[in-house]
């Protein structure tokens, strides 16, 4: 029997990481030419970590759950749901954005087939369609040891504290001190990358919200302290860049766990649980892999028609138009091609969030 754990507000939270992405990769040189790059808009700083800091919590949580119920995690079931999941789209997509931007020939492709995408990005050899995957590389070797490190601590949710805590220290610690002695070198963009450290800080927030720690409800889980973290983390490309470097995604983790505290308190100041956040995030796996081609295609008629931006709405119309187009197709995606798969993860599920069937 398969029980079922509704997590308010996560939906939104994924919609909000999608679309910033999408949102600031539309001007980028690399996926498209629109003829400017002066347009962008100040919102998160860096989907990509809310979405790692979502994952670590989730994925945790859940974890946590399965063996609170069953005494056990089942360490196959689990990377059975994560290959229905991930790999079909993941795989789908790459194939048919390397035929069409013509760069399947590319020597470094073998990182992408085995979820090694963030070697090529660390060495900025990335195939670029594809690029983004790096954040999906990192996640698969996250999930390579962490349900081990849960199902090996046996409940034991003070030594699971201290593990995940000491990882993350370590992480940056190690990132810090390559920033110091050599700068922002290969190795340096290694800790940079690899995001372990932000999935341990939402790991770390799920083993206290399941444990019900009253310091962390009373602090993270405050509804205002919530609010005001929310709109941190909303509106973080003006100020982030006087974080230094090395701690920057750190910072943004910590603001997107109270950001998922603030949707799981008791009638929070701002829920994100709605239609429309709800229907947005159950596709935003799909946005976050989708948008680069999108950005090329869309890019390439706005050019062949020989259109121009001249103002400021011009931009306005280019990011409603993208925002439209490439949800349109992540849900055609998600409702004709995703959901088979994920009614086959159903079978291997012991404990299912009703915000579980994204990324």
């Amino acid at each position: 029997m398969t029980n079922s754990i509704h997590l308010p507000g996560l939906n939104g939270l994924r919609a909000i990481a999608a679309l910033s992405v999408m949102w600031g990769h539309v001007f980028q040189k690399d996926f498209g030419n629109w003829g400017t790059s002066g347009f962008s808009l100040p919102v998160v700083a860096d989907g990509v970590t809310l979405f790692f800091v979502i994952s670590g919590f989730l994925i945790t949580y859940l974890l946590l759950n399965e063996q609170k119920t069953s005494s056990d995690i089942s360490i196959p079931k689990f990377y059975m749901r994560r290959i229905l999941r991930i790999w079909p789209i993941y795989y789908v997509y790459m194939i048919i954005a390397l035929w069409v931007t013509g760069t399947w020939h590319d020597s470094n492709i073998w990182y992408y087939g085995f979820f090694a995408a963030n070697i090529p990005f660390i060495i900025t050899a990335g195939i670029w369609p594809i690029v983004h995957y790096w954040s999906i590389g990192v996640e698969e070797q996250f999930y390579l040891f962490w349900p081990w490190v849960v199902k090996l601590t046996k409940g034991k949710y003070g030594r699971l504290l201290a593990v995940a805590a000491t990882l993350c220290g370590i992480w940056l610690v190690c990132k810090w001190g390559v920033y110091v002695a050599c700068g922002t070198n290969t190795l340096y963009r290694f800790f940079a990358a690899t995001r372990f450290d932000c999935m341990m800080i939402g790991a770390l927030g799920a083993i206290l919200y399941f444990k019900g720690n009253t310091l962390f409800m009373k602090t993270v889980g405050n509804r205002w302290v919530g609010l005001i973290c929310l709109t941190a983390l909303a509106f973080s490309t003006p100020w982030m860049g006087c974080v230094p470097a090395p701690v920057r995604p750190q910072v943004l983790a910590l603001l997107s766990l109270a950001a998922i505290m603030s949707q799981l308190t008791d009638n929070p100041v701002v829920s994100l649980e709605n239609r429309v956040c709800d229907t947005v995030g159950k596709t935003s796996y799909g946005i976050y892999v989708i948008h680069p081609l999108m950005i090329f295609l869309l890019s390439g008629l706005w050019r062949n028609a020989g259109l121009q931006i001249s103002s400021f709405w011009d931009g306005v119309i280019i990011y409603i138009g993208m925002t439209v187009s490439v949800c349109a197709i992540a849900w055609l995606s998600y409702r004709y091609f995703e959901r088979p798969f994920l009614k086959m993860k159903d079978r291997f599920t012991i404990v299912r969030s009703q915000s579980s069937m994204q990324r």
